[in-house]
């Protein structure tokens, strides 16, 4: 186990490029193929006429923390926000009547994320020209609206809001976009301080991130340069003209400046997706951005600090008028595929591949809706460890479109959870890089993404014919890194920090039954240990021996030690 702090931005850099290499093998895999299987699964929700707000926005996340997704949805003709619990099969019960969420008027974007630091998600939803809401998870399927108490009842025709720790003191700050002069609203963008004490401080224009007068549909909090903290990225509408931009603020511990020109990221398009994902395996996060039918935008990060339009080469372009967009590796190939939500024509799933152009494959994949749609999240809803997706619909139901595409005898896979390193319980802002034959490959810890949506929490990662991930490398937000290696494949596991080691009960000390229960969870010789072990793995490799129990402090004591 390696554990290390920088505090070079190059040092970062040079660790993250050297692990980015790319495996030359190419793996087939069968073809793409959904099934919509919303109402059959328990999901009957009718959207309606959502036009107003551009959309309105859904989640897929383990609400009642029970290790599967549940799902929420908003844009009901009556503003109802559907409650869905997943039984652990990706069959869902209703419980929109006794959740306790109550709108009176339209919803616009929502996320999750554990803002009072408790261990279960709240829920942040936008209101469209009505009080934003924030509402505390109660941990039993209901909720309590504590927006006016925060600080974060805002009125104004918000889009999409997006969290991340900022300055590394444990606790989310939120990002609000505001989509400035929509009939006249002077409102501006919204950065909320999380105080730690339940209550947010608005610091938009002091921080120097308020972005104007500019119309911003979404934001994105995500480690453009691979320094250990979260940058700022913004989606403006309206830039096709030529004037305005998106905009990249660099953040340099919670200091931020605007670096848009000199980093090529300024897009002139009318910005209404982000979808953030390593397409080419250099360790560093590139940026698929929706448009109207001027075309799509890819920026691909040159492993340096600065994007390239690889738009064309890519074959990407779209050219209708996009919305949500997400990477994702959609058959455990390694490769990313992007899926992508237009109005006005069909849905789009471009098939990852280092040879381009990449190819449209969503309507041979069953995912080709031709209507409305703006919003998408993702995740796995039945448990059978390949990505699902649920899509919104304008004057239509909502979707569930089940992943029918994995052959597990062809590709592995292997997901994480992670725990924080501070009281960031979820470890937002976290991200977690693999190598496995050659191949390296990054996923980041995000809340709020895509556009109005909530993918899960969990990172997934295709792995091909690879049955063992070579080093897993943990940077925790601040830069604390962990690095474990000889993962074994095909298994979900769980990433703790260096101080969460050895003591599951989270009281800062081992005790003589934690030492017991390490004892128990031994393995033998060349055998690996099982997924809820990982917290007795101290040195990252997979295996409990007497080199954990030396380091926990048991040393090659007799289990006398119990009779003290």
């Amino acid at each position: 186990m390696i554990i290390c702090t920088f505090t070079s931005r190059s040092a970062k850099i040079v660790l993250l490029v050297t692990l980015a290499g790319v495996s030359s093998a190419a793996l087939a895999s069968n073809p793409l193929d959904f099934s919509d299987e919303a109402v059959a699964r328990g999901i009957d929700y009718d959207i309606g006429f959502n036009y107003d707000q551009f959309g309105a926005g859904l989640m897929m996340v383990d609400v009642d923390g029970d290790g599967d997704l549940d799902i929420i949805i908003g844009g009901a003709a009556d503003n109802t926000i559907g409650i869905y619990e997943n039984d652990g099969t990706g069959n869902f019960t209703d419980r929109t009547a006794t959740s306790g969420i109550s709108l009176s008027a339209k919803s616009s974007g929502m996320n999750a994320a554990d803002y009072d630091n408790d261990g279960d998600l709240d829920l942040l939803i936008n209101g469209w020209l009505v009080p934003n809401k924030l509402y505390r998870n109660n941990g039993d399927f209901t909720f309590t609206d504590v927006a006016p108490a925060a600080g974060l009842g805002l009125v104004a025709p918000t889009f999409a809001s997006s969290w991340a720790d900022v300055d590394g003191d444990g606790h989310l700050d939120l990002y609000t976009s505001v989509r400035t002069f929509y009939n006249a609203n002077p409102t501006r963008n919204k950065f909320y301080h999380n105080n730690g004490d339940g209550t947010f401080t608005e610091m938009a224009n002091a921080m120097g991130i308020e972005a104007g007068n500019d119309p911003t549909l979404l934001s994105a909090f995500f480690d453009f340069d691979r320094d250990g903290d979260d940058d700022l990225y913004l989606g403006t509408d309206k830039g096709s003209g030529g004037v305005l931009t998106n905009r990249l603020y660099q953040n340099d511990g919670g200091v931020f400046t605007e670096v848009t020109a000199a980093t090529n990221a300024e897009a002139y398009i009318d910005c209404m997706g982000i979808a953030v994902g390593d397409i080419n395996f250099d360790g560093f996060f590139d940026l698929y951005l929706t448009n109207t039918p001027p075309g799509n935008k890819l920026l691909v990060h040159d492993g340096i600090g600065a994007y390239i339009d690889e738009t064309v080469s890519a074959g990407v372009g779209s050219y209708r008028v996009g919305w949500g967009t997400v990477f994702a590796d959609f058959d455990n190939d390694t490769e990313l595929d992007i899926y992508l939500c237009n109005m006005l024509g069909e849905n789009r799933l471009y098939r990852g591949s280092q040879t381009w152009p990449l190819i449209d494959e969503g309507p041979s994949a069953g995912v080709a809706e031709i209507s409305n749609v703006f919003c998408v999240a993702i995740g796995d809803v039945d448990g059978d460890n390949d990505l699902d997706i649920l899509a919104g619909d304008t004057d239509g139901k909502a979707h569930l479109y089940i992943n029918n595409s994995v052959d597990a005898s062809i590709n592995s896979w292997v997901r994480f959870n992670v725990v924080g390193n501070n009281s960031n319980v979820f470890g937002v802002g976290t991200c977690v890089d693999i190598e496995a034959d050659g191949k390296a490959q990054v996923r980041q810890v995000r809340s709020g993404v895509n556009y109005k949506a909530q993918d899960e929490f969990t990172l997934h990662y295709g792995l091909g014919a690879s049955k063992t991930i070579d080093t897993v490398t943990v940077i925790y937000p601040g830069g604390e890194i962990r690095i474990l290696t000889n993962a074994p494949a095909n298994q979900t596991w769980t990433l703790y920090p260096q101080s969460r080691l050895g003591d599951p009960n989270g009281n800062g000390r081992i005790d003589l039954v934690e030492l017991a229960a390490a004892i128990a969870a031994r393995t033998a010789p060349g055998q690996t240990i099982n997924p809820g072990d990982e917290i007795f793995d101290m040195d990252g490799d997979f295996d409990i021996d007497l080199d954990d129990l030396a380091e926990m402090g048991l040393g090659i004591r007799t289990p006398s030690v119990f009779r003290r």
